[in-house]
């Protein structure tokens, strides 16, 4: 049976390992990882070999040349674009027509590939995925079977919320040649993402093989450290090179034609390669390749050193890995988490601070402090988006020399000529920050529009009108004054996509920004009638002459937000009684904690009766959400309010179709099928009730906030009041009586700590639980005639949040406690 491997990856992940050896060809364990995967392949079998190829083809066909040498058969087969996983392999399609097995380059792995080819044989599959379990599933395929092994759902990279298994797809595939003819010729196409959802639409005889071993891919650095770790700890049947010389407490392995002064200094388990020399050093648990020289009274501790490495004597090396050819000086210190990438010099007495690195051919002069990356500066130290944007702690996380590289970031991705919108809250920290995200868009060659201090609504609606190619928004969080939020929008308003948001990512923590010729570095200006333009448009949604005749009186509480600036002159014009709080914009009162939002909503309450008004709305800071209190004075649940919106609306015949997020009651579900509208159920995520909502009349996130997809595709609180008030002028009838036979209670909803390495667990285990009644929308969705429990890992915190509604509360309280009961006998 033939063996594909798949070669042609870039490994921008693992730079700068990367920038000068194609990802295969990378060291492990003192070998290319390809090496490994061959070695594998032939202890199993398989002998004759397909390479595909793409970047750097030359460095791996000069390595292996036709196999002879390593006792296998290679062909070669070389990409001349990127075609994806499954398009790249049909290029050989005219030499794979038996069974074949498909496997990565830049896995670890020891699994028995022979015995995943006789799984798929036996279960007459035409395509099998061999299975593994991990702690974090993020970043690969997850997959759930039944217990005959048919694959009955599969997500490829899920966010923590949609992720329901541990178990993922680890990239070795064994494929029946019948699968060509869903894989176009010479046209971009991906296993997990193309085919084997089409296999499984179709219901064809598709397999997870669970298979037992041990198997890491080595996407990150992070991660080939572990995988390294892992070869000393003996979790994997990796064969080492070179000669075995055992100690108590240690194993060490010497290659050939390599000089050892003294074994007594080398702990734990070390493995140096051929022709290296090492002096009366100390070293604990690391790789030392080939031909490298450690003096003597170097310290290494648990690092990686690859071919040609010179330590220099008193130099102290922990936790990282030095490439080809660097020179560490004499008295150096590496603190931890470094990486010195290829022909760096490191110059004597220099200390390079923990978590820093240095690109390849960089000189370092002797006694310097590097506290910084070498290329532009320090990358940030964790993943910069999550479910909500970018969020950090004010001026620690978030600080204006990350600002001025995020925005030269999103400059580089959108390009030069770009026109971005830019917009903030009143608040001076972000007025600093967006200054400097508009310095780095600047330099990326892109003009900016720029709003300074405007609601969220506005923002988007600039960008979409105005023909923007982007837009860039810095709010502090409406709950922590320590945290700031920086959104960014697409052409559309929109949030950007997780993919536009991984290849911003990508850039930032490369660092390699587009930087404009001194004479095309981009203009700020500052966009005119974009106000105006949105009172035209929000006027003329809306049927003005019926709320001007309506004699409705309200109280309106402003939170102290942007939308003041220009929401009391829109809202004048329907020539009202409106009485105001909190209207004027503060930066600093604008955020409210838990129990002062509370605490506004009881004021709102008692303005509300003691002027006997016909209801009081909150609008939030930023202008995206209302709260509302009808006139007894009745504080709305957000399932009340949005029962009462939808409904109402659906009685002026406006609205037919609902997108609501999988945590809406089982109370507001019934109501809403009762209306006789239709219910498109969505994630948590507003970006994606946003997206969803396009396909219907009308989105809510059961928080307050609402989008009519009609008028703007996104949420504003300001449209949101305006739409209440037409309806509330066109049925005559005031809160209190549009309410009447509305549901009133909110789901029941506790969170529960769960380590980040046992989520995916917990969630498979849900699956495997609930395999005939669960929903997959977003976490794992127990539905039951009465009612649903649903778990939900959360994206940013160590923890699952547990929601439960049903029709009485004694059941939801009895299903909330012995889900918090299940899972916590499942985490031990």
């Amino acid at each position: 049976m033939k063996a594909v491997i798949l070669a042609g990856g870039f490994g921008t992940r693992l730079r700068p390992l990367t920038i000068n050896v194609p990802k295969p060809m990378v060291p492990f364990a003192n070998r290319p990882m390809m090496l490994h995967i061959i070695r594998l392949l032939k202890k199993h079998g398989f002998d004759d070999l397909v390479v595909i190829l793409y970047h750097q083809p030359d460095a791996i066909r000069g390595y292996f040349g036709d196999g002879s040498k390593f006792g296998v058969k290679i062909e070669y087969v070389t990409s001349q674009e990127d075609l994806g996983t499954a398009g790249a392999v049909g290029l050989a399609r005219t030499v794979l027509q038996e069974t074949f097995l498909v496997i990565a380059a830049d896995i670890v792995t020891d699994i028995d590939l022979a015995k995943a080819v006789q799984y798929h044989r036996d279960h007459n599959a035409m395509a099998t995925i061999t299975l593994s379990r991990v702690e974090n599933p993020l970043e690969y395929g997850i997959v759930i079977t039944d217990p005959d092994g048919h694959i009955v759902r599969f997500l490829e990279k899920p966010s923590w919320g949609e992720v329901f298994s541990d178990t993922v797809n680890t990239g070795i595939y064994v494929l029946e040649p019948a699968i060509w003819k869903d894989i176009p010729e010479d046209k971009e196409a991906d296993f997990s993402k193309n085919l084997f959802p089409t296999l499984l639409a179709r219901n064809e005889p598709l397999f997870g093989y669970i298979a037992p071993g041990y198997w890491r891919d080595v996407g990150n650095i992070r991660e080939y450290k572990h995988a390294h770790a892992d070869v000393l700890k003996g979790k994997v049947d990796l064969e080492p090179q070179g000669e075995r010389i055992g100690r108590i407490g240690s194993d060490v392995w010497v290659g050939e034609d390599s000089k050892i002064s003294s074994f007594k200094d080398l702990n734990g388990s070390v493995l140096i390669g051929k022709g290296t020399t090492v002096g009366d050093a100390h070293v604990r648990n690391s790789f030392i390749a080939d031909h490298a020289v450690i003096q003597s009274g170097a310290d290494i501790d648990n690092s990686v050193l690859w071919d040609g490495v010179i330590v220099d004597s008193g130099a102290r090396i922990s936790n990282s890995i030095v490439c080809k050819n660097a020179h560490i000086g004499k008295d150096v210190l590496l603190e931890g988490d470094n990486t010195i990438a290829d022909d760096c010099i490191i110059g004597q007495g220099s200390i390079i601070k923990s978590d820093v690195q240095i690109w390849p051919g960089k000189t370092v002069e002797p006694g310097s402090t590097v506290t910084s990356n070498v290329v532009w500066g320090k990358a940030w130290s964790r993943a910069l988006f999550g479910s909500y944007g970018i969020v950090g702690v004010n001026n620690i996380e978030v600080t204006p020399e990350m600002c001025a590289k995020l925005g030269c970031a999103y400059g580089t991705y959108l390009g030069k000529g770009s026109v971005v919108f830019t917009a903030r809250d009143d608040h001076q920290s972000s007025r600093m920050l967006k200054r400097s995200v508009i310095g780095g868009l600047m330099s990326a060659g892109v003009r900016v529009m720029d709003l300074q201090a405007a609601p969220v609504p506005l923002a988007r609606f600039a960008v979409k009108s105005f023909a923007g190619s982007g837009g860039v928004h810095v709010i502090r969080s409406p709950f922590d004054r320590r945290l700031t939020n920086i959104r960014f929008y697409d052409r559309s308003g929109f949030d950007l996509s997780t993919a536009q948001e991984g290849a911003i990512e990508r850039i930032f923590f490369r660092e390699e920004f587009a930087r404009a010729d001194v004479e095309e570095v981009g203009t700020i200006d500052i966009p005119p009638r974009v106000v105006e333009s949105y009172r035209d448009f929000f006027l003329h949604t809306l049927d003005v002459p019926a709320i001007q005749s309506s004699g409705l009186r309200f109280v309106i509480d402003y939170s102290f937000g942007t939308p003041v600036q220009l929401f009391p002159a829109i809202v004048g014009e329907f020539g009202l009684e409106i009485i105001s709080l909190n209207a004027y914009a503060d930066g600093r009162r604008a955020v409210r904690t838990a129990a002062e939002f509370r605490d506004a909503k009881r004021k709102l309450s008692s303005v509300v009766k003691s002027l006997g008004t016909s209801f009081g709305v909150i609008l939030d800071a930023s202008g995206e959400k209302i709260f509302l209190v009808d006139r007894s004075g009745e504080i709305l649940t957000d399932t009340r309010t949005t029962a009462l919106m939808v409904a109402a609306m659906h009685r002026s015949g406006s609205v037919n179709s609902v997108t609501l997020p999988i945590t809406a009651s089982v109370e507001l579900e019934q109501y809403i099928k009762g209306q006789g509208i239709d219910i498109h159920w969505c994630s948590t995520l507003p970006r994606n009730i946003i997206r969803e909502t396009t396909t219907t009349d009308v989105g809510a996130d059961i928080m307050g906030g609402f989008i009519f997809s009609r008028a703007l595709p996104f949420y504003d609180g300001m449209l949101s009041i305006g739409i209440l008030l037409e309806t509330l002028a066109k049925a005559g009838q005031d809160l209190v009586a549009l309410k009447q036979e509305t549901p009133v209670r909110d789901p029941s909803h506790i969170e529960l700590p769960c380590p980040w390495e046992m989520k995916g667990t917990i969630m498979r285990r849900m699956s495997e639980l609930h395999r005939d009644t669960a929903e997959f929308v977003e976490g794992v969705k127990d539905r039951e005639e009465d009612g649903y429990t649903l778990v939900l890992p959360d994206t940013d915190r160590a923890i699952l949040h547990i929601y439960s509604s049903y029709l009485t509360e004694e059941r939801e309280r009895d299903r909330l406690a012995a889900m918090q009961n299940q899972i916590s006998a499942w985490m031990g």
